[in-house]
């Protein structure tokens, strides 16, 4: 007897989860299962409210073998890797590392990746930097730089071509 997922009316599917797993058993030890629903990794989740499918459930999904759901879903794409659920789970499980999968098996899928979440990835990939150096107002309405705040230059990479290979080797590592 399989679970049915009553919104997609698809069946379990226990060889992508395995596969899940056996990605997650390279980073770290633990695997989904040990998970207990406890929550504490959504409590610490800044990304939380912008999650409808929040840390601890995607882990339930997991577990029940239903990744169709959140391969499919936007939400993948929001998380912000903090870390913070790893960091407050008392199982070491991070549904972070479960997410970097999910992204990895869409993108593998041919799905496609929301415009806002590309155009960060080009920006890192052109500059170095996931947005530009901005300057910031004060209170009596003057631009002020980093310079003027006594703050340090923020450093790009000093060999674009060789930067872009690298991200490039080790995104093709992680898929």
């Amino acid at each position: 007897m399989t679970i049915t997922d009553l919104t997609s009316m698809s069946g379990s599917q226990i060889d992508i989860k395995k596969e899940i797993n056996e990605r997650l058993n390279k980073l770290q030890n633990e695997v989904s299962e040990y998970c207990y629903q406890c929550a504490k990794c959504t409590s610490g989740c800044e990304a939380h409210k912008l999650l409808e499918l929040e840390p601890h459930k995607i882990v339930a999904l997991l577990k029940r073998g239903l990744i169709d759901e959140m391969i499919n879903s936007d939400d993948i794409w929001t998380c912000m890797s903090c870390f913070k659920c790893r960091e407050r789970c008392p199982q070491k499980i991070a549904p972070v590392e479960i997410l970097f999968t999910l992204k990895n098996m869409a993108v593998a899928k041919g799905k496609q990746i929301p415009g806002t979440y590309t155009s960060l990835l080009q920006s890192v990939l052109s500059t170095g930097l996931l947005q530009d150096i901005k300057s910031v107002s004060t209170s009596d309405n003057k631009t002020k730089k980093r310079g003027d705040l006594c703050l340090p230059e923020i450093s790009k990479p000093k060999d674009p071509a060789r930067f872009q290979a690298m991200i490039s080797k080790i995104a093709m590592e992680k898929v």
